[in-house]
């Protein structure tokens, strides 16, 4: 009935039948059937279990006898309160033994009441003093006990009252919807070891709460200090519903935004895609640039697509058989870069004949100057007069031919950062920029990611429609994509590579939350909180129970390479 000695201990703190059962299913040790977790099912925090809400005793047995005992193989315990004076502790443990109850556990525990109340308890022998009483007659009658304690007196009172399993109560879980506690697994391992001194190895020994909040913790903290396993309450049930409702609710406010997906004109570039405000106006801009014979500036981070909308300008405005002509500028040397634009007259150096540059040939067309921001300052000068009055001279020669051709720009930098730019020659910017359209980052428009995703998918599929999960599609809107519609393209196509069924699950985009690079190394290494400075130790150990002990994780939360991190680790003398 008791767990074998020797492997990790887990003790479930249950509140319902449900619960149990599951918990018993997943292999638990110990099933504590306490009032904090029928409170918890029930929407409460753990801390009303202290409260005078109702007879704790009662309830338990109540709820236990009705939905646990008889269900489980785990063995069960009752959660027993002795703070009622007229409590007789014989009658409740025959009761106890009777109903089928393997054994007892001092919950409420009057432990972790301190100063004048729980001064007061004690006085009037309603503290842990009789708490201690009733694990001895528990134990008489034959009886298990699993005791909560908080310092070592506790502990080695409860060892002599013939305790069988004591948990160090090291707070109430802390995590984004708990308590706040000020220990991380580092320093609630030495609080824990300081609690155990002296208990024999015949007793199992688990510890509870504080800022253990995964199964990583747990484990960490089995092998940093004294105890062999963790009694989850808060982290069984609390944080994995709350986890659970939030990401169901995040699923069911994403429909208005899945549900405005709609069929993207057939051929349309997966750059226009899109029912954003941001999207319908990029959209009527090109269509209204169309046909205007003027300069256009494309501005945008990396990956919004800056060149594809050069394009889609022209094909909207010039017949498909003429092909525009496009300037790689970051390409373009200073030596052969005036050449390659302007051409050179025949003779001008020895072994070239007369060749048309870039420029002439745009004539009557487009010319698409790719990060035109990359220009020289040399090459800017050479393309003034073009872009100003559409002349032309070639190398070498002494006349300048007129050329007709509508000038489109790229860049990585908007407007004003060209401006700001004093390499970057402002007399040649206001004439290019005629009108600018700067293109969103994806990150600023999530709406659009499922259209984005249908129309990649489609091009992928030979036309035929993707599907996704609205989990897979919410994940990708969550996603900041700092990459832009380039990262999404190759996220798709790697998702849609890995995927086995007909359906895209959220799992093909699990790769998405790894940081292809560390960051660099930050010039702080210690943090600063309300209290003061920390001390390097622990800002490290922080983020190491913060981060699950994954040490990857950690190090990018830290801004710090993994093997930095591992050095600390050793330097400090952190087990993980």
């Amino acid at each position: 009935m008791i767990p074998h000695k020797g492997s990790f201990l887990f003790g479930a703190v249950v509140g319902s039948g449900l619960t149990a059962q599951a918990a018993d299913k997943a292999g638990a040790d110990y099933l504590l059937a306490l009032n904090a977790g029928r409170f918890r099912v029930q929407g409460a925090s753990s801390l009303t279990s202290f409260l005078p809400v109702r007879s704790a005793n009662e309830w338990v047995m109540e709820f236990a006898e009705r939905e646990m005992l008889g269900r489980c193989s785990a063995p069960i315990f009752a959660g027993l309160s002795v703070s009622d004076p007229q409590l007789d502790l014989e009658q409740l443990l025959a009761r106890i033994k009777e109903v089928g109850f393997a054994g007892v556990c001092n919950f409420p525990t009057t432990s972790s009441i301190d100063g004048r109340l729980g001064a007061v308890f004690e006085r009037e022998g309603l503290g842990f003093t009789r708490e201690v009483d009733l694990i001895a007659r528990a134990t008489q009658l034959g009886l298990k006990s699993f005791v909560y304690v908080q310092n070592n007196v506790q502990a080695r009172q409860m060892v002599k009252a013939g305790a069988n399993a004591i948990c160090v109560n090291i707070g109430f879980t802390g995590g984004p919807t708990g308590v706040t506690t000020h220990l991380t697994v580092d320093t609630a391992a030495a609080l824990i070891d300081r609690v155990l001194e002296g208990v024999p190895t015949s007793v199992a020994r688990l510890c509870h709460g504080g800022p253990i909040t995964s199964p990583e913790e747990a484990l960490a903290i089995t092998r940093i200090s004294g105890v062999e396993g963790f009694v989850a309450g808060s982290t069984l049930d609390r944080l994995p519903l709350e986890q659970a409702l939030n990401e169901v609710t995040r699923s069911f406010t994403a429909i208005p935004r899945l549900a405005r997906i709609k069929a993207d004109p057939e051929g349309s570039s997966a750059v226009l895609v899109g029912s954003s405000a941001a999207m319908q106006e990029v959209r009527k801009e090109v269509a209204d640039l169309a046909n205007e014979d003027i300069h256009v500036l494309i501005t945008g981070e990396t990956g919004t697509g800056k060149s594809l909308v050069a394009s889609q300008i022209f094909e909207a405005g010039f017949s498909r058989t003429r092909q525009p002509v496009v300037v790689d500028c970051a390409a373009l040397d200073a030596e052969d870069g005036g050449l390659q634009l302007l051409g050179i007259a025949a003779g001008a150096r020895a072994g070239l004949a007369s060749q048309r540059g870039a420029l002439e040939l745009a004539s009557g067309g487009m010319l698409i100057f790719e990060e035109i921001g990359a220009l020289s300052p040399e090459l800017q000068g050479k393309i003034l007069k073009f872009v100003d009055e559409r002349l032309v001279q070639r190398i070498g020669d002494s006349t300048a031919r007129q050329v007709s051709a509508r000038v489109v720009s790229t860049s990585l930098r908007s407007m004003p950062a060209l401006l700001d730019d004093t390499s970057f020659r402002t007399d040649l910017l206001y004439r290019v920029a005629g009108h600018t359209i700067e293109l969103p980052p994806l990150s600023t428009r999530a709406e659009d990611i499922p259209e984005l995703a249908e129309h990649v998918g489609r091009c992928l599929q030979d036309g035929t429609r993707p599907k996704f999960s609205n989990a897979a599609l919410r994940r990708l809107m969550e996603h900041s994509w700092p990459g832009n519609i380039r990262e999404l393209g190759n996220a798709l196509i790697r998702a849609f590579r890995a995927s086995k069924g007909a359906t895209i699950g959220q799992g093909a985009f699990d790769f998405l939350g790894q940081a292809p690079y560390p960051k660099p190394a930050p010039a702080q290494t210690f943090s600063v909180t309300a209290s003061g400075i920390v001390s390097e130790r622990e800002w490290i150990a922080d983020a190491l129970a913060r981060n699950g002990f994954r040490r990857t994780q950690t190090a990018q939360e830290l801004g710090i390479t993994t093997r930095t991190l591992y050095n600390k680790i050793k330097k400090h003398g952190l087990i993980v």
